[in-house]
């Protein structure tokens, strides 16, 4: 007789121990002073956004369009290799020679040396000459010197193929703050359309990266 009353007493105590559990929660939820010194939700003010899926959320990235296949540095920018990007060069000339000084002379060996490292360059040679004479004069003294300084650089193992040839009357190829007449040759300086001056990234990875962006 004494299991069944052993029983019923254990049945009793769970239930007012339930009975307890249920008023406790109760008194949580219906009492708003207990969240009264909880701080508010704060706000998201950050852009974790990566626009141009180079791995550097919006928020950090110091460049907005980076190269599919660039190497990336922490501020979200293409590593540069540091190649000098010349864009062109005064060769002064005395009035009416086509000869080249000594000191002229060393700066166009200069540009020699300079094609040869970089050969997807190609080099315009621009003859120019001051207004005095007449046009049909100034045109071949403008050729004379080009001929001068395009012979220094085939001697210096320049190819010929990457050297263009103008004169002052074609302006196409003149920088816009070097207009005007001058004894002088001007070298400008010609980059492929595909040319990359950053460190260029290879992995497994790379092409389907590519790819990702391109869809976008």
């Amino acid at each position: 007789m004494k299991y069944p009353t052993l029983t019923s007493l254990f049945n009793s105590m769970r239930l007012s121990m339930l009975t307890l559990c249920l008023i406790s929660l109760s008194g949580c939820v219906t009492d708003p002073e207990l969240y009264s010194n909880q701080e508010p939700l704060q706000e998201q003010t950050r852009d974790l956004n990566d626009i141009d899926l180079d791995g550097v959320i919006n928020e950090r990235d110091l460049c907005a369009e980076t190269p599919n296949d660039a190497v990336i540095s922490n501020d979200g920018c293409e590593k540069l290799t540091g190649r000098p990007k010349v864009k062109f060069r005064e060769i002064d000339f005395a009035f009416d020679e086509s000869s080249l000084s000594d000191f002229e002379y060393k700066r166009v060996v200069e540009i020699a040396v300079f094609l040869n490292k970089y050969p997807e360059t190609e080099l315009y040679l621009i003859g120019d000459t001051s207004i005095e004479g007449s046009d049909a004069y100034n045109e071949k003294l403008a050729k004379r010197r080009i001929a001068t300084v395009h012979a220094l650089l085939i001697k210096n193992k320049v190819s010929p193929k990457r050297l263009m040839e103008e004169s002052f009357s074609v302006t196409k190829h003149i920088p816009e703050k070097l207009k005007g007449r001058h004894t002088r040759l001007i070298a400008v300086l010609k980059w492929p359309g595909d040319y990359k001056d950053y460190e260029v990234e290879w992995n497994i990875f790379t092409e389907s990266n590519k790819k990702t962006k391109n869809i976008k």
